[in-house]
């Protein structure tokens, strides 16, 4: 029984600080599979190095307009728990996924025209959505978006919050009635550079979430 919101640490790209982030207690390590992404893992991470992580601690592939085969291919190499799809796939694509037996992740970016009702159209094709702030990057921006704006989904698929959460912001993300919030989602304000994590601010971001529960 999930009794606190949970913590997802995404793109990492190193063996040791994977491990470090690890242990420090998180509930999701992130992984991105998009080569045009700095935090492109798989020259640096390699499948060996995640096969025998903790299983309280799922992994999520990350992918940007990739075709089914090239995420079966990662997701069975990785052995990967959840895909998250972070680019323009369609209804149809995300169900052809979920149908190989993986939980999906649709993620959106949102600003302040995005229109919350378009996401209704997945709601029996994915398992969690992610709202991040809408950019050409496809996530990692560092930048946030305006979280009152959440207040307008009203559906009942559970989702992560992410864009540019740093560790000031976790507890007004956290104190929000927002009942289908899952998991917050951090990567580039935790980063002392691109795909490497400081230990210290991830291990401030589990207290705070844990204090929360």
């Amino acid at each position: 029984m999930k009794t606190h919101t949970s913590l997802k640490v995404c793109g990492l790209k190193h063996k040791n600080n994977l491990l470090d982030v690890i242990s420090a207690g998180v509930d999701y390590v992130g992984m991105i599979f998009y080569e045009k992404s700095p935090r492109y893992m798989v020259d640096t991470l390699f499948p060996e190095d995640v096969w025998f992580l903790p299983d309280e601690v799922e992994k999520i592939g990350v992918f940007v307009h990739a075709d089914k085969a090239y995420i079966e291919k990662y997701a069975r190499l990785y052995q990967l728990d959840i895909i998250q799809l972070h680019g323009n796939e369609s209804v149809d694509f995300c169900k052809q996924i979920q149908d190989l037996g993986y939980p999906v992740i649709k993620a959106f970016g949102v600003d302040d025209t995005f229109d919350f009702s378009v996401v209704e159209a997945y709601r029996h094709a994915v398992d969690f959505f992610l709202f991040d702030t809408k950019s050409n990057q496809y996530g990692g921006s560092g930048k946030s978006f305006d979280w009152n704006l959440l207040n307008q989904y009203h559906g009942d698929i559970p989702f992560f919050l992410g864009g540019g959460v740093s560790i000031d912001q976790l507890p007004d993300i956290l104190c929000r009635p927002l009942p289908k919030l899952f998991a917050v989602d951090m990567n580039s304000r935790l980063e002392t550079e691109p795909g490497l994590k400081d230990i210290t601010l991830v291990k401030e971001a589990v207290r705070l979430i844990h204090e929360d529960g």
